[in-house]
């Protein structure tokens, strides 16, 4: 998981910072890129489809993960798929975007559904992106987090304080039969 959130960082700071090397029609560019580990990774973009796929090679040239990823209209990816190296569907990813159209946050999220990766993206005043926080999360440690309702109803105009409600009693216990109806009642059944 820990090249997961590389890549993640990478991912988003070429497209933050890259120039595109092909001429603005060119539908398709793709890159190399070579590691300090002998690693490397094929980067595909496909203007026509709006897709980003990254295959990452160990040393010895064998397929360790590939990444299938959407843009948007800016070129930035959206959500995406993370394959291990067989092309068994290991991970899913989802990124939020603030009203300025940048990235805010980019989670990652097992086949179970549990965020194990959050990726913080921050801007300075001047608009310039800070480097990213990237927050691993084991899902087996972290309380799951659950959506909530919350009940807009009982809200008071402004300046106002909201009536306090009394407290429930608790529901009053049957009364224990007294000896004499146990004995010569008529009988319960069960």
């Amino acid at each position: 998981m820990k090249s997961c959130s590389a890549f993640f960082v990478l991912l988003w700071l070429t497209s933050a910072n890259a120039q595109p090397a092909a001429p603005a029609n060119t539908p398709i560019v793709a890159k190399s890129t070579y590691h300090p580990d002998n690693s490397h990774s094929e980067t595909v973009v496909d203007k026509t489809t709006n897709e980003l796929i990254e295959s990452t090679y160990n040393a010895g040239g064998a397929l360790v993960a590939k990444k299938h990823y959407l843009l948007n209209e800016r070129g930035l990816p959206t959500q995406g798929h993370i394959y291990d190296g067989r092309g068994n569907l290991v991970a899913r990813s989802q990124v939020y975007f603030d009203s300025y159209g940048r990235a805010q946050e980019m989670r990652s999220f097992n086949l179970s559904g549990q965020c194990y990766q959050q990726v913080v993206y921050e801007y300075g005043s001047d608009g310039k992106a800070k480097p990213p926080k990237v927050i691993n999360v084991d899902p087996r440690l972290a309380p799951s987090m659950k959506p909530g309702v919350i009940d807009f109803t009982n809200t008071a105009a402004p300046g106002q304080m909201m009536p306090q409600q009394a407290p429930q009693p608790p529901p009053e216990q049957p009364k224990p039969k007294s000896f004499w109806k146990r004995m010569f009642g008529p009988k319960e059944k069960k």
